[in-house]
């Protein structure tokens, strides 16, 4: 089968955006927390980079951003590594759900352990192995584990970092209730202040792509060589990010774009594209699901253009 990222140049990813950050005026930024509405609609970036280090980029490219939910990519990772895959799902699940990525109600219904970890809960509950592990050292473990994959550390953002804690009260409310439900142990606000910092760490549409290539790489940092998680994680990564990584808009996500990726409501959204590329777009115009506008029409025109989908190819 021809290989159609040969295809990719300058000139065509320069028309993609254009395309596509026509389309942030039909989304909205997100003002729940609101530090992140201060952001201008009309910002976007889409950054490209192969598994052999070669990065390709246009639009708002030095633009930091927040990284919000993408982030939990980086502490499900981590914690895999360091505690196993199997004592990490003891604690959430890998289930797909149509609820909102803030939701309690499942957990409620159910009594069961959180549905993913890519919800909320789900990634407070990942976070709570971290801190019993690492306490205060969590937040530098985490950003010395990004910049094992990115080739730098870009800290945080401490203006979103004090405006999520002042306006947490969802998330305040999903900890306590997981708690009383005995699926937390330990000083919940201290678990939850090291939640809002990676949710607050910065980056660039650049360092997505770096992300989505180390994943894309089979674990293998493109700027170093070096493996920084396993294989098996690769795997876990992967499937999530097919089934849960765009919220409970995952399903139209695996229809129009066909790739494992994983959004953030500051309008960033990564995706791996297996054995070839990992891409970054940021655009914080985003749908009723929480998920970029721009960003996703700017993937789906990248993917019919180079022949990305990973569903449905039986000519090997």
């Amino acid at each position: 089968m021809e290989n159609r990222c040969d295809l990719l140049n300058e000139q065509l990813l320069n028309g993609v955006g254009n395309i596509a950050r026509v389309m942030s005026a039909d989304g909205k930024v997100a003002d729940y927390i609101p530090e992140l509405s201060l952001m201008s609609a009309e910002l976007f970036s889409l950054s490209c980079q192969g598994i052999d280090s070669s990065l390709m980029e246009t639009g708002d490219r030095e633009q930091f951003f927040t990284m919000q939910s993408i982030s939990k990519i980086l502490a499900l990772s981590f914690a895999i590594e360091n505690f196993g895959r199997e004592n990490v799902f003891r604690h959430v699940g890998m289930e797909a759900s149509a609820d909102s990525f803030n939701s309690l109600m499942r957990i409620e219904m159910t009594s069961s352990k959180p549905s993913n970890p890519f919800m909320n809960a789900g990634a407070i509950a990942v976070c709570s192995l971290i801190h019993k592990a690492y306490k205060e050292e969590s937040v530098e473990r985490l950003l010395s584990f990004m910049e094992s994959v990115t080739g730098r550390e870009n800290g945080f953002d401490e203006r979103v970092f004090s405006s999520e804690k002042r306006s947490a009260d969802r998330n305040r409310a999903l900890a306590f209730f997981m708690k009383s439900m005995g699926f937390l142990h330990g000083d919940i606000e201290s678990i939850l202040d090291f939640y809002f910092a990676l949710c607050s760490l910065r980056c660039t549409s650049g360092d997505l792509a770096k992300i989505g290539a180390m994943i894309a790489a089979g674990g293998v940092a493109v700027h170093s060589g070096e493996r920084v998680i396993q294989k098996e994680t690769v795997f876990t990564l992967m499937g999530l990010m097919s089934t849960c990584g765009l919220y409970n808009g995952s399903g139209e996500f695996a229809v129009r774009v066909g790739l494992p990726g994983k959004s953030g409501v500051s309008g960033g959204i990564l995706v791996a594209v297996p054995g070839r590329m990992g891409i970054g777009v940021f655009s914080p115009a985003l749908d009723a699901k929480g998920n970029s506008v721009a960003g996703i029409k700017a993937l789906e025109l990248l993917s019919e253009k180079l022949d990305l989908r990973g569903f449905g190819k039986h000519n090997r």
